[in-house]
């Protein structure tokens, strides 16, 4: 019963790496400073797929367009919904384009600062070389 779970979702992230990978990859050959393309291309991905989700969101399978951001829209949602007068940006639809921005976006910022500073200390190593 757990596969039935955890196997599409492992998929999915995996794709969604794939993916990501390819956007990094096409930010490079476009010309933009390796030192924002990670972060640049988990950005737009959570933002192309937070907008995907939000533009087909009554159907079911919307989910599966971007599960972790879905995920987190709901519980945005849920939260917000919960507190009187809630901001219109964390209403449904809205609140998926939020969620996959603040999601991929955190992350990739995590991930590119992991890799600035292994190519600085790269680069510092080569110097005492």
């Amino acid at each position: 019963m757990m596969q039935n779970i955890v196997l599409p979702l492992v998929v999915l992230t995996v794709l969604y790496g794939v993916i990501i990978l390819g956007l990094v990859w096409l930010l490079c050959r476009v010309g933009v400073s390796s030192r924002w393309t990670v972060f640049f291309g988990f950005l737009f991905f959570g933002l192309g797929t937070g907008l995907a989700v939000a533009w087909v969101w009554p159907l079911d399978s919307s989910v599966y367009l971007d599960v972790w951001a879905a995920l987190l829209g709901d519980a945005l949602y849920s939260f917000s919904s919960d507190h009187r007068g809630s901001f219109w940006l964390l209403e449904v639809p809205h609140v998926y384009v939020l969620a996959g921005a603040l999601l991929y976006g955190g992350f990739g910022l995590l991930v590119q600062w992991i890799y600035n500073c292994a190519r600085s200390d790269r680069a510092n190593k080569n110097d005492y070389d």
